[in-house]
């Protein structure tokens, strides 16, 4: 249960990103219309994965395209050229413990509320309606 509901965030980068990893790129207003004959009009941040990296450029598989009206186009992994000055941030995705614990800790207390509520007290009935009764013989 644990390994499903593993939680994953966007955190800034601390060193450049290699190739591969996964990451979210969100756009300056100018880039968004510089960009928007490649990835579509009014995008917000785009998710791919790392293809090349240099001090000019990021290339990135394309995952997906969020626009500002908080649609999202998907993508089969097609490479973009996203020029550094055309981006606010650059985020990679990351294994949340925090998130995961939490998330776990969520899932425990719900069965544990499940169970209590449909546990039942323990015995049956009889005929009569009293506890262990086996009704009017």
């Amino acid at each position: 249960m644990v390994f499903a509901g593993g939680c994953y965030g966007y955190y800034p980068a601390t060193q450049p990103s290699p190739v591969g990893h996964d990451v979210m790129i969100t756009l300056t207003d100018s880039g968004s219309v510089v960009l928007a004959r490649q990835i579509g009009p009014a995008a917000e941040s785009l998710i791919g994965r790392v293809a090349t990296n240099t001090d000019n450029a990021v290339t990135i598989a394309m995952l997906s395209v969020h626009q500002r009206d908080g649609n999202e186009t998907e993508w089969r992994g097609e490479p973009v050229v996203i020029p550094r000055p055309l981006m606010i941030s650059l985020t990679e995705r990351h294994f949340s413990r925090g998130r995961t614990a939490l998330f776990t800790g969520a899932v425990a207390l719900a069965a544990v509320a499940l169970r209590q509520a449909f546990h039942g007290t323990g015995y049956s009935t009889g005929a009569n309606g009293l506890p262990g009764s086996g009704g009017a013989k």
